[in-house]
């Protein structure tokens, strides 16, 4: 590994980068922003490396000194990537998180030309530990940086976005992320790549197995969505049995396969050349374009951007999910009695 030829993509957010770093103007504090496994955290500590590089490679970094191989195994002490704490129900970066950061910060590099602090997820700070990163974030000392990376920018408090050079990041295209895992021998890689919606770490995700676990899912889904209320509390406590940590992937993955489902939905109805998300499920997306289309399909994406929504503000797992699969059913059985009752009028 040298320069930064391997990553996948994001060709103008390197440029812009890199160009800065040999300009000695990098930004003090950068908001990496897009899909959650775009690539996002990669090139923050690939970044970090390039400016630390002791190596020749043109452009950096090279990966073989010892900056690079600190910086790459996670043991740099110049390189701090501060996450949630792990042992908390709620994934949060604490005051108590945000107050060490800033001691530390501080104190004088032990051998690195540039300092790296990574946030990551920056939304995952409460407010009051975004409040008190925001003076250092402004004025950081001497030869210290910021990289927040975030999924959802617009959760970060104004003051902390105003602080921030922004770089978005964008979903790679389908042909080139399909190429790439095809160059990793993935089995399917067109159907993965256009599930993982352009990011190489969630497509590496479905690769390793997730793909079918996300079919199983989504059938299960639909089963449940067939059945009747019962059916719907009974798997939404299943969903959520646990403590918050255990149950808030298995949620997350339910919100994406409805997204998904109605992405297709929406492809479908507006007779869209895109191929479909759900392409073994082609019938099932066709009867949602006929059940939702135009109207249900925005009330289910209304239903599903709350839930997430409700997710980040701790919302008890079962509630916000026996809302949701109940709106969804409710939409689908909606139409199918307003279909009944059109052809007979008896049931009107």
């Amino acid at each position: 590994m040298s320069g930064t030829a391997d990553i996948l993509g994001h060709r103008a957010a390197i440029a812009r980068l890199w160009d800065a770093l040999a300009r000695d103007k990098l930004h003090h504090a950068y908001l990496f922003e897009g899909p959650e496994g775009v690539g996002k955290h990669t090139l923050a500590i690939r970044l970090a490396m390039a400016a630390n590089c002791t190596g020749k490679a043109d452009p950096p970094p090279c990966g073989a000194c010892p900056p690079c191989q600190q910086i790459r195994a996670g043991n740099h002490p110049d390189v701090l990537v501060l996450e949630p704490e792990a042992d908390r129900a709620t994934p949060i970066v604490s005051v108590d998180q945000i107050r060490e950061v800033v001691r530390i910060s501080c104190y004088h590099r032990y051998n690195a030309r540039r300092r790296f602090i990574v946030i990551d997820p920056a939304e995952a700070m409460l407010d009051a530990a975004a409040n008190a990163l925001l003076k250092t974030l402004e004025e950081p000392p001497a030869g210290t940086g910021f990289v927040l990376i975030a999924t959802h920018a617009s959760a970060l408090l104004p003051t902390v976005l105003s602080r921030c050079q922004r770089i978005r990041f964008s979903a790679v295209p389908e042909e080139d992320l399909t190429a790439w895992l095809e160059a990793r021998g993935v089995e399917e890689p067109g159907l993965v790549s256009r599930a993982s919606l352009g990011c190489p770490g969630r497509a590496l995700s479905l690769a390793d197995g997730a793909l079918q676990d996300r079919r199983a899912l989504r059938d299960r889904l639909l089963e449940v969505l067939e059945g009747g209320a019962g059916d719907i509390f009974t798997w939404s406590a299943e969903l959520c049995s646990g403590k918050r940590q255990q149950w808030r992937p298995r949620v997350t993955e339910v919100l994406d396969v409805i997204d998904d489902l109605l992405r297709d939905v929406v492809v479908h109805a507006a007779g869209g050349k895109a191929p479909l998300l759900n392409a073994d499920g082609a019938e099932v997306v066709a009867e949602w374009a006929r059940q939702l289309w135009p109207d249900g399909v925005a009330r289910c994406g209304d239903a599903v951007t709350e839930a997430r929504e409700q997710l980040e503000r701790n919302v008890a797992g079962r509630t916000l999910m026996d809302a949701l699969l109940a709106r969804v059913a409710k939409e689908l059985g909606a139409t199918r009695q307003a279909s009944r009752r059109a052809l007979d009028p008896a049931q009107g």
